[in-house]
């Protein structure tokens, strides 16, 4: 028999272990902070126009499985849908557990008005999301999914088909530029008044609204794409004042006005590998400070240019400065993720700078309620 109860304040802790102890003899899983997944659940902004409930699944008396159903209002009033989402899915190999789960999920967003259910999303688009589809024997990247292969069979199972992939590319430092990209970018380079310059750490605040601003523009036709409000952003300034090196930043400027940004990050999964979740033990703190600086793999986890500056070039003198600026500050390779599988503008861009698509393909699915 399987079990479905919601999830309170009394059982939240379950609910955020569970991965930990389903994935505990798994070498490439990574988890993240637990008091950091707790802040996300709990307090993070995001919530601010957004509402869930969480479920867990018990199976012989023992948590067996886990998913969280989410209303995001901005996202239905942006795409005029009534779409739910699901996230937070994590699951034992047994199609009774997930039969149990995704219904009570589809259950609770029916009952708030919602027509289809999509994801997963870790709680949006502008989060962790996707399923991992292909390629289970590399070690993932910061922010990136990594799942049992047969989650997508317990997927299906439950009525949902692919909506979308998400694609991600890689580059070493031994990659070249394509003749056509240099020349371009000889192009692009000339008659112009452009600034690169990194992100100013010391007012990372000021400089993240900067950001904000361009990703809300750049992005805002994009399949799913969701604004960024003020507050998450600001909650995500305090996260990458722990963490980002702001070599692996860059602000563009044409004519004094901020037209274009990227952000890098270390690729930290190294380091939480070796945290599993907890700051308590202090022979692995010691460890994954270690380890932090040997890490030699970054990732592209934002990229934004302003509508009216894309025909500049500007996008392809940001990627060439990625590509300069990481093995400069000791990188020797980066993966450029996510990409949409139809964005064919930027897949081009990113091939003609030495990218190649790697085998790791991550997929939203979706289904009718």
């Amino acid at each position: 028999m399987t079990d479905i109860v919601k999830v309170d304040k009394k059982n939240l802790k379950r609910f955020i272990d569970f991965p930990y102890e389903l994935y505990k003899d798994d070498p490439l899983w990574v988890g993240e902070v637990k008091m950091d997944v707790k802040h996300l659940l709990t307090a993070d902004p995001f919530w601010n126009h957004a509402e869930k409930e969480l479920f867990l699944a018990y199976k012989d008396g023992k948590p067996a499985g886990r998913v969280a159903a989410i209303i995001n209002r901005v996202h239905n009033e942006k795409w005029n849908e009534k779409c739910g989402m699901f996230g937070f899915f994590d699951c034992v190999d047994d199609e009774e557990v997930s039969a149990a789960l995704f219904p009570a999920a589809k259950a609770w967003l029916k009952e708030r008005g919602a027509e289809i259910m999509r994801g997963p999303f870790n709680p949006s688009i502008n989060h962790i999301c996707g399923l991992l589809v292909e390629d289970f024997s590399t070690f993932p990247f910061i922010m990136m999914p990594y799942n049992f292969p047969y989650y997508e069979k317990l997927v299906l199972a439950a009525g949902f088909e692919k909506a979308k992939d998400l694609l991600a590319f890689e580059r070493t430092k031994e990659d070249k530029f394509s003749e056509r990209f240099e020349k371009i970018i000889a192009r692009a380079s000339r008659g112009q008044n452009i600034v690169l310059r990194p992100l100013n750490v010391k007012k990372l605040n000021e400089e993240c609204l900067i950001v904000r601003d361009i990703y809300n523009a750049a992005w805002a036709q994009n399949w799913g794409s969701l604004p960024i409000s003020k507050d998450e952003m600001l909650e995500l300034a305090k996260q990458l004042k722990m963490i980002v090196n702001e070599k692996l930043t860059c602000v563009a400027e044409v004519d004094g006005v901020p037209a274009g940004f990227y952000i890098c990050l270390p690729n930290l999964s190294h380091v939480l590998k070796i945290l599993n979740g907890s700051f308590l033990n202090p022979l692995k703190v010691v460890r994954a400070l270690m380890a932090w600086r040997k890490i030699k793999d970054t990732r592209l986890v934002m990229l934004g240019v302003l509508p009216e500056y894309r025909k500049r070039g500007l996008d392809l003198l940001l990627i060439k400065h990625i590509v300069e600026g990481g093995p400069a500050a000791g990188y020797d390779m980066a993966e450029m993720s996510w990409l949409l599988e139809d964005n064919a503008n930027i897949i081009n861009v990113v091939k003609e700078c030495g990218g190649r698509e790697m085998k790791r393909r991550y997929r939203i699915y979706q289904s009718g309620l």
